[in-house]
């Protein structure tokens, strides 16, 4: 019986049951709201929030969407409802929410002392552009403009390219590195703005990522695949960088408001090569007529790296004196009275779609006439791999990546693959279908659906429980102060 401590000074050890649904470690979320002393308030069997009367988290069933403290996130699995409880994945609850409920708590978080501001793209790498200009151009703009902030809070500052000129990917974060081996209290924060794949799109907001964990599927990703193993630099600092993303992203919310798509994560080159504390920044769509007319306003931009910069700033304080980043709705209260008077549109963000405004206020249901890649819903989730074993899983890694992910082009994902794909059709083949029916035709029948199916259809038979996914398994399971 495997042993695992989750723990606190004040709260003791407490005994877990770890479910496995679907073969994957599953948490309760009674025993999750006991252990960070929050209330469970289930709304049918769809929605659950844990709440106290500081912070809020949202999940939903079947959904790997949640809101925490007011923010979005994307989890690594659906949360699951099963048996008359909620659930949550171990690997969920170890690099989303520990990180975020107990940032104090992070082990070997070293001081901050430098800061590497990285301004994507440059030279012949424009990035994306709109009538107002180019990508590469913003980028190095913010960076300098949030430099002075920085120094002035006793940071020292390094960026990777002072003017426009081209660095590739993977020289980004080794800057980061080199400075590191010298001091280690270094963090990478790459700038960015995003794009569409149109010229002019309803993609709107902010979006920050961080290094998918090894055995997770990237954000925009509805699989997993033999890279999803892979491992890579930046995974030593998981729970250092959920932290750092959730400081800037919060403060950028709270005092430049804006469409909030999430909390995400990716395996961009430079958050796996990255051997310090990393995140990228995407400070809305150069391709959204809005977001463009916004990115273009010189003072709009100042606030903007004042704001990440004030994010920063919060998380060398947690790495020096423990004190936990401000939350979104403390930056609401403290600049919401400064923001009245602009023309940013200051609202606020409790769900999915507050900020954005359709133009046309008298047309009720004009959610409906939005365009696709604004949909809450993401597209149903499946899995290519279920990592029943983790050496064959790891030996694939090691002999090349998956042939999908070798054929994308990192750098058109940097400028911004920033919506789900469109779902697939529900029966791809069905325009062949006759081509599937036995010679003598209709009078021996055939089968439409497999027999079995789930997330375990694929590997089920292998491992010998074919039609169990859903079947309990628990495990009594001892839970202390580090981390899963």
């Amino acid at each position: 019986m495997a042993a695992l401590l989750l723990g606190t000074a004040d709260c003791g050890a407490a005994a877990w049951r770890i479910k496995k649904l679907g073969g994957r470690d599953y948490l309760p979320f009674t025993q999750i709201a006991s252990f960070y002393k929050l209330k469970v308030q289930p709304r049918g069997d769809r929605v659950v929030s844990l709440v106290s009367p500081e912070r809020v988290l949202d999940f939903r069933a079947g959904s790997r969407e949640a809101r925490i403290d007011g923010v979005k996130h994307w989890l690594s699995f659906p949360a699951v409802y099963f048996g008359g409880q909620f659930y949550i994945s171990r690997m969920d609850l170890s690099k989303t929410l520990d990180p975020l409920m107990r940032p104090n708590r992070i082990p070997n978080l070293k001081p901050v002392r430098t800061v590497v501001l990285d301004p994507g793209h440059g030279g012949h790498d424009r990035g994306a552009v709109n009538r107002y200009g180019a990508e590469k151009n913003y980028n190095l703009d913010i960076s300098r403009r949030i430099r002075p902030y920085l120094r002035e809070a006793g940071l020292r500052v390094v960026i990777t390219r002072q003017g426009d000129q081209f660095i590739p990917l993977e020289k980004r974060p080794a800057i980061a590195t080199q400075i590191q081996k010298e001091d280690p209290g270094t963090i990478f924060v790459s700038i960015h703005f995003n794009a569409s794949g149109e010229r002019r799109s309803a993609a709107t907001g902010y979006e920050i990522f961080t290094l998918t964990p090894r055995g997770a599927p990237n954000s925009h990703d509805a699989y997993l695949t033999r890279r999803s193993f892979s491992a890579e630099p930046g995974h030593r600092f998981d729970h250092a960088s959920t932290a750092l993303s959730a400081a800037i992203y919060h403060a950028m919310l709270g005092r430049l408001p804006m469409f909030d798509r999430g909390m995400k994560r990716a395996r961009f080159a430079v958050l796996r090569r990255a051997t310090t504390p990393a995140v990228l920044v995407e400070g809305g769509f150069m391709s959204n007529p809005r977001d463009a007319k916004l990115m273009a306003d010189e003072k709009w931009r100042e606030r903007l790296a004042e704001s990440i910069a004030q994010g920063i700033i919060e998380f060398a304080q947690l790495t020096r004196i423990k004190k936990p980043p401000k939350l979104l709705a403390e930056y609401r209260r403290g600049e919401a009275a400064e923001l009245a008077g602009t023309g940013w549109e200051f609202q606020p963000l409790a769900g999915i779609g507050a900020t954005v405004r359709p133009g046309f206020a008298d047309v009720r249901g004009w959610r409906g006439l939005l365009p696709a890649p604004l949909a809450e819903e993401p597209p149903p989730y499946r899995l290519e791999f279920e990592p029943a074993g983790w050496v064959q899983l790891e030996a694939w890694a090691a002999a090349g990546e998956d042939a999908r992910s070798m054929v994308v082009d990192e750098q058109a994902t940097l400028m911004g693959q920033g919506e789900w794909p469109d779902p697939e059709p529900p029966f791809p083949g069905l325009a062949t279908w006759r081509s599937s029916l036995p010679p003598s035709g209709l009078d021996r029948g055939f089968v439409l659906f497999p027999a079995s199916g789930g997330p375990l259809a694929n590997g089920a038979a292998a491992e010998g429980n074919e039609g169990n996914g859903d079947r309990e398994v628990e495990e009594i399971v001892e839970i202390s102060g580090g981390a899963l």
